[in-house]
Order: C-alpha cells, then sequence, then structure tokens
C-alpha cells in the first residue's frame, strides 16, 4: 500500500490512509476536519457489498464539519486484503468494524452503513450500544419479515435488474463475433444507473476514483475479491432466508438512528425500509422519490442536509 495521500483538488480534505489493525494493513480514507472539531464526534463509515470507501468520499468533508470521519475497506474489498482464514462474512465484518475503532482509539463513535454495510452496522449497534452513539443507514440490506416476499421483486427492482441481466447475457451470446465490448459498456451503464438517477451527471473525478479502485488486474487481487462477494452475498443470503436474528437486533438497537432510502432503489425495496421504520417508530427515516441506492454518491447535499438536520434536532432534544 501506498503512505497517506490526499485525493486530490477534487475531494479536499479526504486522505488515502493505511490503518494497522491486529497487525494488518487496513486502508482507510480520512478526513480530520478543522483543528476546532478535532475532539468531536468521530464518524466511522462502511461500505456495501462489491464497494469500497470511495463511496463515501463525496461526503466526507461535509461530514468532518463536527469531529473526524474514517471510512473503511473491509477485507477483501477496495484495496484491503483478505487474510487466508479470514472469515469475509457479516459477522466476520462485524467484529473487524469494531477492531477498526479499537485501532482508531474511538470509544464511542456514529456509525454510518450503506446496503451491506448497513446491515453490518445494524449488527454491531446492537450488540455494542455502549460504542454507538448514533447509527445512519443507507439503503441498509435489512430483511423483510417474511422471506417469502422476496419473490415478488418491486416494481424498481423489475427496472433496475432486467436490462443489467439481459445486457449480461447479449453479451455471453455475441461476444464471439465482437459484441462484447460494446454492450459491456452498456451494462456498466445500466450498473451505474443503479445508483445514479443520471450517470451522465456524475463527476468526472468520482467515476476515474471508482475506476481506480479496480484497475488492479493482478490474479490474486481478484482472486481475493471474488472471494470475498460471493462468501459475503452467502451470508447475506442466509440473514435474509432466516431473517429472526436481524429482526431481533433492529429490536435492539439504543442508538438515535436515521434510515435513508428511494423509491427507485433495485436492490433494497422502499417497502423494506417502511416496514422497519414501522417496527420502529423511534426511528427517522426518508424514503425519497426517485432515489437510488446509494444517496451518498447520488446526492451527496441531500444526504448532508438530511444528517445534519437529523443530528441537530436529535442534540436539541437531549
Amino acid at each position: 500500500m501506498e503512505p497517506v495521500a490526499g485525493l486530490g483538488p477534487a475531494f479536499p480534505g479526504v486522505l488515502d490512509d493505511v490503518l494497522e489493525v491486529r497487525g494488518r494493513e487496513v486502508r482507510v480514507l480520512r478526513a480530520a476536519g478543522t483543528p476546532e472539531v478535532a475532539a468531536g464526534e468521530p464518524q466511522l463509515l462502511v461500505h456495501g457489498l462489491g464497494a469500497s470507501a470511495v463511496t463515501w468520499v463525496e461526503v466526507m468533508t461535509g461530514l468532518s464539519a463536527t469531529g473526524p470521519v474514517v471510512a473503511v475497506d473491509l477485507p477483501g474489498f477496495g484495496r484491503t486484503t483478505a487474510l487466508d482464514d479470514e472469515p469475509l462474512t457479516v459477522a466476520g465484518y462485524v467484529r473487524f468494524v469494531l477492531d477498526v475503532a479499537d485501532a482508531l482509539g474511538w470509544t464511542t463513535f456514529a456509525l454510518h452503513g450503506n446496503s451491506m454495510g448497513g446491515l453490518i452496522a445494524t449488527l454491531l449497534a446492537a450488540q455494542q450500544p455502549e460504542r454507538v452513539s448514533r447509527l445512519v443507514l443507507v439503503s441498509p440490506a435489512l430483511p423483510p419479515t417474511s422471506p417469502l416476499k422476496l419473490l415478488v421483486p418491486a416494481r424498481a427492482t423489475l427496472e433496475g435488474m432486467v436490462p443489467i441481466a439481459v445486457s449480461s447475457v447479449s453479451a455471453a451470446a455475441l461476444g464471439v463475433v465482437g459484441a462484447g465490448g460494446l454492450l459491456d459498456e452498456r451494462r456498466n451503464r445500466h450498473l451505474m444507473r443503479l445508483i445514479f438517477s443520471e450517470p451522465d451527471g456524475v463527476r468526472p473525478e468520482l467515476i476515474d476514483l471508482m475506476a481506480q479502485e479496480y484497475a488492479d488486474d493482478d490474479e490474486v487481487v481478484v482472486a481475493s475479491r471474488r472471494k470475498a462477494l460471493l462468501s459475503a452475498l452467502r451470508s447475506i443470503a442466509a440473514l435474509w432466508a432466516a431473517p429472526g436474528r436481524v429482526l431481533r437486533a433492529i429490536d435492539a438497537v439504543e442508538a438515535p438512528t436515521l434510515i435513508l432510502g428511494g423509491t427507485a432503489d433495485a436492490l433494497v425495496p422502499a417497502k423494506v425500509l417502511r416496514q422497519v421504520l414501522a417496527r420502529r417508530r423511534d426511528w427517522s427515516g426518508h424514503v425519497l422519490d426517485d432515489r437510488r441506492h446509494a444517496l451518498m454518491m447520488e446526492a451527496p447535499q441531500e444526504y448532508l442536509a438530511l444528517v445534519q438536520a437529523w443530528a441537530l434536532d436529535h442534540r436539541e432534544a437531549v
């Protein structure tokens, strides 16, 4: 790994760093904020399946206005290499995130999680209520109350996933005659639409940064990523098939919690988020019209405004 460095003028105040966690190197992004807020509430950011710390880069500077911010690459994703005997499961990642907080010296911290990161954050907050001061869940991969509801996909899921499946099948069928490159590009655009309502409007600097995350084609790195992806996916599927553990964790969370999601999310249906909010009526939540799976990337200023307004309301209530 390279030593600490800035991400460039497009992402002011965000540093690419290495943190030693239980004797191994872990890639983190840091935004320290100003000296005046150095002692403020720290915030730890956890990405989703197949992603990396870069998914948080658009909001890190804004979040650092109240205290230090760290986004971490989970093992097997981004630039944190998975160990040979490491459990690449949701439970394993819960333990890992706690180890990261310990390595940072953070006794208590606010925890943000997107997608799988939201599932990890929920379980961690339930297991360690004294450690998590606030919880922000962005399209968290929480299961529906009944696994049978997975058999009826939401409209947003069909609209988001069918074009990807069609492009993938077409690429496989036509690749032999030289059409694969064009269809790969088409599939990538459909994948972008899972996150961004208007992919053409995304900052080029963010697209470049995301591409750099997966530019390493080393066979060992690629195999590690594939192993982590499949192992974590199986772990999520097991929790969704038997949701009791996660539902009990939702009930056990003590930290003030904010849920953010969108009606156009093809991966986490809005109805699942509404079920969670109905179960925990003391939680705050916004299911936003036409927003997708990663609000902090799709609409970073909206994300910051909602989080900051909620945090202010919470502080005033206390």
